[in-house]
């Protein structure tokens, strides 16, 4: 077999590498440091004292306005102080002539002598008031933004042990909505929304851009952090409608470093972060396991499974009796979980940085190393990525600038083998069996053989180890080349863009034939992977983008500023994939395709598809003084996925804002506030959400499952009709906003309203059977969402050396599906995903009082037949559900709105009252930050595999699950136990968990020096920092904490429960960094 590439001795290596790479640079500065001034010991004479005397005068703004909280310093001394309300200061000071120097957030630091410092008048920062963001095809002055965008810097992206920048973004900015569905290296089920549902036929990822290009969300998942400079979130029509049919999920515009004018530098930036699965159900000692599996089976009427012979051997052994079919009766105690999975794991982030450039010509080169271990002890379970950029821009002439982007990504993800079984899934998942298989089985033989005992040993773990592989690879291509025109005619640009993006992925997966046994004869023996199998599988994603930009800035007079760009755009996408499989392998090793001879144990599959876009679009831009903003923007997409006559669609926007604060009378309320904006806009974008690339021509399928003369015979069929008239989902948004700044600009704000109304929503239709052939989606569906998002930000210092800022944002929304086709009134127990009149993914369940406490509540308690129809139920200690429409029995009525029995509407799946909390302070050379994110409110129900203890014979209790109904614990967190005991744990508002929770996601405390502070340092700068992720989280889970996450994400649309099934848990991460420039 081939060996696991990914043994202790290369993790062992790859640790001593890491602090080889630590240890040099640690020691080359030491020498250094301790020659340093800083470190000898000085003596101080003095030769005469100064008397100290008082400086008074006050800082005014531009307007004469008193300007507070300026901090005033002596240059070169130690005394401080700040302004008070009226701007007004007075200040020790020990020198003659001292030199006073004035800095303020917001304003440019003036240094000014003591006799010209009674009245100072400070200078506001332009590169704060011309704060640039970036928009869909050019860049717009904050100032003058009249629609919903939220910028992301790259510090918070900085020195994080993450494995990917969707992972960072979680709590970044208001609306942005980042949900992760796994743990697993390379296979996390990351999810991107932007402002909640915009379609009831699934979630609508936001367009990702990269450097103006359209690009793929993998691809943006796979950037490398450090290459990121910012990342616009473009969330309202206003924003987006220039992207047209692709921006129904909003825009994520995403903006790489680039060279700047100067000197050379070199970046060096290593990483080292140990992680730990942070949420793992604990396995019960053998004994308890097996007392609590008798009690349930007495409480289901049926006898015991161990008697006092197997109790004694639980607690005293042996592990291994051989019974009377020649089979071993095994009392294995030790923990499954334990011998599969390590308590940490290493997480490696390495990245090489070169920047510089002249006049003409600069650069930004990047090589970055990203590596993550998983959990599981055995077998493969591994993921790495390379990443290398290169940003090159050059000015030939006073006309004509290049720009060459190209990137490089290189991905490599060892997956657990499974065997086909899952790894985080339910049934025989391989974590649904560590968590409850039956403890008393073993992993092996006393022979060192494997053992199972059918399905309820953990035979998962001979898979991991011995059952093959199921490698991903992963090569990434991008590149982007930009002409840019200027300079010939005034205020008039021209630029021209070609780029290509290039995915192969490749995917081995060979399930090798492993043996069990289950006696001490060869006749125990099973096997799994039996025929063995070797599948390979390419993908080839090919997108090319062809643009051609126009802008022209112009004014009449000077106060009338115009801004009109047009453009158009071809976009191609190709995805091809190909797969061969071959079984029956007369090797068990080293697998082949061509390792079989027999046609029949061969197959193979080709898939693809094509999509070609051209676009026309367009903005105009119009400002009074930079007082009265007007934007319209237009868009004109032509796609080959719809019919012929109908692939033509425009989608158009507006948006305006008032500059108050350039208003003659705003000097009133000056004082109040620095900046007042409100804003509105209007759009239509548009969703190819659950439009086919071919839905608008007849298409042929083939079967062979029709058996003439002893032959089976292939035939082909029509499986639907041709949407012919169909349409994309087109998303009208309204957005209503306000920009704020206070105090000087240190405390600066926005509040933001929405609608979106999905109007042309895609339906299903359904008609009788008799019709012989399925019938496509019709544009007559309706989607309402609507919600509001604030942030807020403050940012000041104290003294000369202590810096600090503070920013929160909080967001909500919510939908409700108001027409879909009109048959969706159906109503089952758990989340519902379409129902009319109601939110997606509505809850219905039963309500709950407590448990049956005594014969005479049972005596008159309904009937529970519809769960179960078995004598003793319900009994004392089970769930107690109300009977709401009193007819003596528990049940959904007809399953319909009109009669919903006792089920009732508890409310939906959706996060609501989503947060962010971020803090920064520096003192000196010190910095510390830490960032909370949360979800104020959300329901979710575990599956029943994960909090139903005995849900089968075979699914055994967990430690949580211990806290039990008996007499002296009638308030207990779980009913009693008992053998397939569903009437217990149907969906009601006892099993919708309340989801909320609050997690420290960063904290980080660093040290910095610099040359100019310590001129014997060999670098430019060196920052030494630790930083954890995912440290703490603080939630109302109860009993149920520890053990299972609230921030999981639900299982796929289509998995009808819509439950949280025994994940592959999230990791908490401590790590140590050093960032070195030359």
């Amino acid at each position: 077999m081939v060996k696991n590439n990914y043994s202790n001795k290369k993790e062992w290596s790859r640790l001593y590498f890491h602090l080889a790479l630590l240890t040099p640079l640690s020691l080359t500065m030491l020498p250094n440091l301790a020659s340093a001034n800083m470190l000898s010991p000085k003596v101080l004479v003095y030769t005469q004292s100064i008397v100290q005397h008082n400086i008074s005068g006050k800082v005014v703004d531009a307007t004469g306005r008193g300007v507070s909280g300026v901090t005033v310093r002596e240059k070169g001394g130690k005394s401080s102080t700040s302004t008070d309300n009226n701007g007004s200061y007075t200040l020790a000071v020990s020198s003659l002539n001292p030199i006073l120097v004035f800095s303020s957030i917001g304003y440019i630091s003036q240094e000014i002598a003591a006799t010209s410092a009674a009245m100072v008048t400070l200078k506001p920062n332009e590169d704060i008031l011309e704060e640039v963001v970036v928009v869909g095809y050019g860049n717009q002055k904050k100032t003058n933004l009249t629609s919903a965008v939220s910028q992301i810097d790259s510090k918070v992206l900085k020195d994080r042990p993450a494995p990917t920048v969707v992972n960072m973004l979680q709590g970044a900015a208001p609306g942005l909505v980042i949900s992760r569905q796994s743990g697993r290296p390379g296979a996390q089920g990351l999810d991107i929304q932007v402002r909640g549902a915009t379609s009831a036929n699934g979630s609508v990822s936001p367009l990702i851009v990269i450097d103006g290009v359209i690009s793929s969300e993998a691809t943006f998942t796979a950037l490398n952090p450090n290459d990121i400079e910012n990342i616009s979130v473009l969330k309202d029509g206003g924003a987006t409608a220039i992207y047209g049919a692709q921006s129904a999920g909003g825009v994520l515009l995403v903006t790489t470093k680039k060279g700047q004018k100067g000197r050379n530098r070199i970046s060096l930036m290593s990483n080292m972060a140990w992680q730990q699965p942070a949420n793992m159900p604990k396995r019960l000692s053998l004994i308890d396991e097996m007392n609590y599996v008798n009690l349930g089976k007495i409480n289901a009427g049926d006898a015991p499974e161990y008697n006092a012979e197997d109790l004694d051997y639980a607690v005293n052994g042996p592990t291994f009796v051989l019974g009377a079919n020649n089979l071993w009766r095994t009392y294995n105690r030790e923990s499954i979980i334990d011998q599969t999975v390590r308590k940490s794991y290493n997480l490696y982030n390495h990245n090489l940085q070169f920047s510089g450039g002249s006049d003409n010509i600069t650069y930004m080169a990047s090589l970055g190393n990203m590596t993550q271990q998983g959990m599981f002890k055995v077998g493969e379970d591994h993921f790495e990525r390379w990443n290398a950029r290169l940003n090159l821009s050059a000015r030939v002439n006073s006309y004509l600038k290049l720009d060459l982007g190209s990137s490089f990504i290189d991905q490599a993800t060892d997956n657990p083998q499974d065997g086909g079984y899952g790894i985080d899934g339910g049934g025989n998942g391989l974590l649904r069996q560590l968590y409850s298989s039956r403890m008393r089985f073993p992993l092996y033989n006393e022979d060192g053989t494997y053992y199972r005992s059918g399905t309820s040993s953990a035979f998962g773990y001979a898979l991991l180890k011995d059952g093959g592989f199921n490698r991903d690879r992963s090569s990434t291509y991008f590149n982007n080349v930009t002409a840019t025109v200027n300079n010939f005619v005034k205020g008039l640009e021209v630029k021209a863009m070609y780029s290509r993006e290039d995915i192969n992925r490749q995917n081995r997966n060979f399930r090798r034939t492993v043996t069990y046994f289950s006696g001490p004869l060869p006749t125990s023996a099973t096997q799994l992977n039996n025929p063995n199998n070797y599948s390979i599988t390419d993908y080839k994603t090919i997108r090319q983008n062809y643009q051609a930009i126009i802008d022209y800035d112009f004014k009449l007079s000077s106060d009338h500023n115009f801004h009109v760009m047009g453009g158009y755009q071809l976009y191609t996408y190709d995805y091809q994939t190909v797969n061969a499989t071959t079984k029956n392998l007369y090797v068990n090793d080293n697998p082949s395709l061509n390792f079989t001879t027999d046609a029949l144990n061969k197959s193979n599959l080709q898939l693809g598809e094509r999509e070609k876009m051209q676009s026309y679009f367009g903005r105009f831009n119009y400002n009074y003084k930079e007082k009265y903003l007007f934007e319209a923007t237009v868009r004109s997409d032509e796609s080959s996925r719809l019919s012929v006559g109908d692939r033509v669609k425009v989608f158009p926007s507006f948006s305006a804002g008032w500059n108050m604060s350039k208003e003659s009378w705003f000097d009133g309320i000056s004082g109040v506030f620095d900046e007042l904006k409100p804003r509105a806009s209007w759009g239509k974008v548009g969703s190819k959400q659950g439009i086919g690339y071919y839905d608008f021509i007849s298409q042929l399928l083939s079967k062979s499952d029709v058996v003439l003369g002893d032959v089976r015979q292939t035939y082909l069929y029509q499986d639907l009709l041709p949407a012919v008239g169909l349409s994309w989902e087109t998303v009208e948004t309204q957005n209503f906003g306000l920009d704020f700044s206070l105090m000087n600009r240190k405390l600066k704000g926005s509040f933001d309203y929405y609608n979106k109304f999905n109007n042309n929503m895609l339906v299903e239709v359904s008609l009788p059977e008799t019709l012989g052939i399925r019938v496509p989606k019709s544009n007559d569906g309706k989607l309402k969402t609507w919600g509001w998002e604030a942030a807020i930000s403050y940012n000041d210092k104290v003294g000369q050396d202590f810096t600090y800022g503070v920013a929160f944002n909080l967001a909500d929304n919510q939908n409700k599906l108001v027409k879909y086709g009109g048959a969706n009134d159906i109503i089952n127990g758990g989340v519902n995903e379409r129902v009319e009149g109601y939110a997606l993914n509505s809850i219905w369940g039963y309500l709950t009082d407590g448990y049956f406490q005594n014969e005479a509540e049972v005596a008159l308690a309904p009937s529970y037949k519809d769960f179960i129809n078995k004598t003793g139920v319900p009994g004392i200690g089970d769930v107690r559900y109300k009977d709401i429409d009193d007819d003596k029995k528990i049940g959904i009525g007809d399953g319909k709105l009109s009669n919903t029995g006792d089920l009732v509407y508890l409310g939906d799946i959706n996060p609501r009252y989503q947060f962010g909390f971020n803090v920064n302070m520096g003192y000196k050379n010190f910095d510390f930050s830490f960032f909370i994110q949360g979800i104020a409110k959300r329901k979710f129900k575990p599956s029943n595999e994960l909090i139903q203890p005995l849900l089968y014979s075979y699914y055994l209790p967990v430690s949580f699950q211990t806290d039990y109904w008996t007499p002296d614990n009638r308030d207990a967190a779980f009913p009693r136990p008992y053998l397939s005991g569903d009437h217990n744990f149907q969906s009601s508002d006892k099993w919708f968990l309340n989801g909320a929770y609050a997690r420290l996601k960063n904290i980080q405390l660093g040290y910095t020096l610099t040359k100019e502070k310590l001129p014997r340092l060999p670098f430019s700068r060196v920052r030494i920092y630790a930083s954890g992720e995912d440290l703490l989280t603080f939630s109302k889970m109860g009993v149920f904490k520890g053990s299972i996450d609230p921030e999981m994400k639900t299982t796929d649309k289509n998995e009808p429960t819509r439950t949280i099934s025994n994940p592959y848990p999230f990791t908490t991460s401590f790590s140590f960094g050093l960032n070195i420039d030359f």
